[in-house]
């Protein structure tokens, strides 16, 4: 029963994605181990969209790591459990909190050795800039808790980049790339090798993402112009950015051809986006939440009130006149969202 009521809640959210997103593009999934444990470790830019979108494409069944501070009642202890998530302790939560993490270690151990799968964000926080974070040692703490137990686990780590055009935005586009495994049991020999684990992984990331130097942030995204596309082909772009080569590239008849199909798609679901602007879009505490509370807004929401509407118009008209309105409804913004609907002047 739960293995079924996940899978029914995976395909809710992977359509709920197919909606959302104008474009996803997955590649490098077939170079993922199948037949040994893996460590999923991914760049954090988009909350929990990063989450989901790894959940639906990344072909296992992964166990993830989160922030200890959404665990906050027992009825979300509940639900992030069946969704197989695990808190991960951090100083801010509170010094005396950061020892739990030992158990938390010890039972990704035990996961590993049962061949399972994790996913963890090794930068231990989330921004929406384009470019890999330092790497905290939450990772590498989990690989030597399960060396402890066996020595000879052969542990794959594999780099995820999660790269979008226009991350805050509905209708936005992303790639997922996952990059060549990483054998942990061909660096254990190696000197000082969980740091050697840790840079190789550093630059496994920066190559499966969109990487801006810290220091050139500005002036890149000032060059490249407000085309998010360019940083979905994030090998393309990064080579660009070391030859610094960048031109600016902006296509003005697509923006108004997206502005307008936005202004459709606004007045096609005015009651919707005035109860997401008026009502949640407030309660949003950062930036890199927003895409979150939205496609949550929408997975409830757009069910809810579509159910409502055909059992109103089934009572007054017939069945096939409740499929068609709500059937046609959800057909137009499907069009609308694949053929584009950000705005240029919302994007980041």
């Amino acid at each position: 029963m739960r293995q079924l009521a996940y899978s029914i809640l995976k395909l809710w959210v992977a359509v709920g994605l197919f909606f959302y997103y104008r474009k996803i593009k997955i590649v490098g999934r077939s170079t993922i181990p199948l037949d040994r444990p893996v460590l999923f470790l991914s760049n954090h830019q988009n909350a929990l969209m990063d989450v989901l979108l790894i959940a639906v494409y990344c072909g296992k069944k992964p166990w993830f790591l989160t922030r200890s501070d959404v665990f906050k009642t027992s009825f979300l202890k509940s639900f992030f459990s069946f969704l197989q998530m695990m808190p991960v302790y951090r100083i801010r939560d509170g010094k005396a909190s950061v020892p739990k993490n030992k158990l938390v270690f010890e039972k990704c151990a035990h996961l590993l050795e049962a061949n399972h799968a994790i996913l963890i964000f090794p930068e231990a926080n989330h921004s929406l800039q384009r470019r890999v974070r330092p790497l905290s040692k939450g990772f590498t703490r989990i690989i030597e808790a399960t060396l402890e137990q066996n020595p000879n686990l052969d542990i794959q780590l594999v780099p995820i980049g999660q790269n979008y055009a226009y991350p805050q935005q509905l209708g936005d586009s992303a790639t997922l790339v996952f990059g060549n495994p990483i054998s942990v049991q061909d660096h254990k020999t190696a000197p000082d090798f969980i740091n050697r684990l840790k840079e190789e992984v550093q630059q496994g990331l920066m190559q499966c993402t969109t990487h801006i130097p810290e220091t050139e942030y500005d002036s890149v995204v000032g060059n490249l112009g407000e085309n998010g596309e360019h940083y979905l082909d994030p090998v393309a772009v990064n080579v660009l950015i070391d030859q610094g080569d960048l031109s600016r590239e902006v296509d003005e008849k697509k923006n108004v051809g997206s502005s307008l199909r936005k202004v459709i798609f606004t007045v096609w679901n005015l009651p919707f986006m005035l109860l997401w602007r008026s009502v949640l879009k407030p309660k949003v505490p950062e930036a890199e939440f927003e895409a979150t509370f939205r496609f949550g807004f929408a997975l409830l929401v757009y069910p809810l009130v579509y159910g409502v509407c055909f059992s109103l118009i089934w009572n007054w008209c017939n069945t096939k006149t409740a499929c068609l309105f709500v059937l046609g409804h959800a057909v137009v913004n499907l069009v609308l969202v694949k053929m584009g609907i950000t705005s240029s002047a919302q994007r980041k």
